[in-house]
C-alpha cells in the first residue's frame, strides 16, 4: 500500500459514516453506533501506527477478524444484533465465524497461512460490500450502513495485510522464500489461491443462503472444499495444487454458465453478485495452472 492509502482510508470511513449517519443519529442503535467507534478507531490506529511495527499492524487486522467472528456467532446462534440480516444462513454464519475467529488468532502468531486467509476474507468482504452498497446507494438505514462497514472492515484489514513489513514478518524462513519471488507463475498461484479462498466462502453461501438455481447448489457445496484443497496444496508449494485449482477454475466456469441458464431473469443479478467472485477466482487459476503445463512441456 502507498503512504497515502491509510490516510485516505480514515478520510473515507470518516465521511461515509459521517454521510450515513447525518441525521440519522437518534435512530441508530446501539450496536451501530458501537460497532462504528470501534470500525473509526481501528482505522484510525492503523493510519497512525508507523509501518515497521509489523505486530501492531497484525493485531489491528486481527481485531477486525475478531469483530467479525463476534457478530457471525451472535448470527449462528439466533442473536443477531442488527434489523437488516447481512448472513441469511446460520450455518453459513458458524463456517464464516470460525474462520475468522481461527485466522484471527494464526494472525496474531504472524503464521504464514493466516495473511492469505486474511487477505481472502477482506477482498471478498470489500467487494461483496461494494455491490451491496451500489445497490443501495440512495438508502441511509442500517442495511446501507451494514453494507459500508463490509467495504471498510475489508479495506481495513487490506490496509494492514498488503504493508510490505507485515508481509515480511509472516514470511520468515527459508520455506516461505519462494512466495516473494516475481516470477510469473508464482505470483499467478498466490493470487490463484487467495481468489480461490475467496470463492469457496461464497460458494457456501450460495449454496446454504441463495441457491436461486436449486440444482445447482449441491455443486457448490461440493466445489468449495476442492477449491480450499487446492489453495492449500498451493500454499504447502505442491504443483498438485494448480492442477486442482485448474480444474476447480473450469468447474466454476461451468457453475456459473449454468446457473445463468437455469434462473429466470428476476434472479439473474443475483448470479452475476455471484459470478464477481467467482470468475476472478476461474480466470486466475487458468492461467496458473496453463502456464505451469506449458513449462512443464517445455522442460
Amino acid at each position: 500500500m502507498g503512504r497515502l492509502a491509510p490516510g485516505l482510508l480514515l478520510f473515507a470511513t470518516v465521511s461515509w459514516l459521517a454521510y450515513l449517519g447525518w441525521g440519522q443519529a437518534e435512530s441508530a442503535s446501539l450496536s451501530v453506533r458501537w460497532v462504528s467507534a470501534v470500525a473509526f478507531a481501528i482505522t484510525f490506529a492503523g493510519a497512525l501506527t508507523p509501518r515497521r511495527l509489523a505486530r501492531v499492524h497484525l493485531a489491528l487486522a486481527a481485531a477486525v477478524l475478531l469483530l467479525l467472528a463476534g457478530f457471525a456467532g451472535s448470527r449462528a446462534v439466533g442473536a443477531w444484533p442488527f434489523a437488516w440480516d447481512a448472513l441469511p444462513d446460520a450455518r453459513y454464519a458458524a463456517f464464516i465465524g470460525g474462520a475468522a475467529a481461527l485466522t484471527a488468532l494464526a494472525l496474531l502468531r504472524c503464521a504464514f497461512w493466516a495473511r492469505w486467509t486474511a487477505i481472502a476474507l477482506a477482498a471478498g468482504s470489500a467487494l461483496g460490500g461494494a455491490l451491496n452498497s451500489i445497490n443501495l446507494r440512495h438508502a441511509r438505514d442500517e442495511s446501507a450502513w451494514l453494507a459500508a462497514m463490509a467495504v471498510l472492515g475489508g479495506l481495513t484489514l487490506l490496509s494492514q495485510l498488503l504493508r510490505p513489513e507485515v508481509a515480511a514478518r509472516c514470511s520468515r524462513g527459508a520455506r516461505h522464500s519462494l512466495w516473494a519471488s516475481r516470477d510469473r507463475l508464482v505470483v499467478l498461484a498466490r493470487w490463484s489461491a487467495i481468489a480461490s479462498f475467496a470463492a469457496a466462502s461464497m460458494l457456501v453461501l450460495y449454496a446454504l443462503g441463495q441457491p436461486v438455481a436449486p440444482a445447482t447448489a449441491p455443486w457448490a457445496l461440493a466445489l468449495a472444499p476442492l477449491l480450499g484443497l487446492g489453495s492449500v496444496l498451493v500454499l504447502r508449494q505442491r504443483g498438485a495444487g494448480i492442477v486442482v485449482l485448474g480444474l476447480g477454475g473450469l468447474a466454476l466456469l461451468g457453475l456459473t454458465a449454468a446457473s445463468a441458464l437455469i434462473v429466470d431473469a428476476a434472479n439473474l443479478p443475483i448470479v452475476g453478485y455471484y459470478a464477481c467472485f467467482w470468475g476472478p477466482a476461474a480466470l486466475a487459476s487458468l492461467l496458473s495452472a496453463t502456464l505451469a503445463l506449458t513449462r512443464a512441456r517445455q522442460r
